[in-house]
């Protein structure tokens, strides 16, 4: 299909787009979805004096891909003073960054316009160095961790994190987990018991930003059995 903008023909750009996404392992249901509305947005539209018609028309995508993507950025959960920390609980796959993401979350939370009195809580007791690799990040952010070795169970050491954030003031935990290569059963009833103990405000999913539409099985079989909010 040619596209027109204001009779001029400019080239045959959704083709392109439509293989590029494809090629990007974007869901051809997705793909076509959005070709459809960038297309409907952009045949016969006005041209802006000073704009080409190939700008316009990234103009549209990159519109178009911030609606597919969620429009607007939602907030960290943030308690009111006095009702107790907030929850933050990580989830994901092995490898794919969570322990990382969770020492950036925490300076994220301490550079607020409020700033947070932030505690890391280390519940990843299987993969090696996962407790040193928190600590080292919070080493580097100056937030405190807490941590209580590879022997005890991450149910526990939830709780008793959560606990010792209530006794000593803290605004926000984040919580490292445990990930597996593949989702299996264990991955998820321990999820389901630590979401239990320390009842979080924000259950967030960690993927690779190269995992492709496989991300999309990976967030339903996530929300489906531990119910995520980001």
């Amino acid at each position: 299909e040619i596209l027109r903008v204001t009779g001029v023909q400019t080239c045959a750009l959704p083709i392109y787009v439509r293989r590029s996404l494809l090629e990007a392992d974007v869901n051809i249901n997705v793909a076509d979805t959005f070709i459809q509305e960038i297309s409907a947005r952009a045949v016969g539209m006005e041209v802006v004096d000073g704009v080409t018609p190939a700008q316009q028309f990234v103009k549209i995508m990159s519109e178009e891909l911030t609606k597919i993507l969620g429009g607007e950025q939602a907030p960290l959960a943030r308690k009111e003073k006095g009702q107790g920390p907030t929850v933050v609980l990580m989830c994901g796959l092995q490898g794919t960054g969570k322990t990382t993401a969770c020492g950036k979350l925490s300076l994220y939370c301490k550079e607020e316009k409020e700033p947070r009195k932030v505690l890391l809580v280390a519940c990843d007791v299987y993969r090696p160095a996962a407790i040193e690799q928190l600590q080292t990040l919070a080493k580097q952010t100056g937030t405190e961790v807490y941590a209580a070795g590879t022997d005890k169970n991450p149910v526990d050491i939830a709780r008793d994190a959560y606990n010792y954030a209530v006794q000593n003031d803290f605004d926000t935990i984040i919580v490292d987990t445990a990930g597996r290569q593949v989702i299996d059963e264990p991955l998820m009833r321990e999820l389901k018991a630590i979401k239990n103990v320390v009842r979080p405000d924000e259950v967030l999913l960690v993927v690779d930003a190269m995992t492709g539409q496989e991300a999309a099985n990976l967030t339903k079989a996530f929300n489906d059995n531990v119910g995520i909010t980001g």
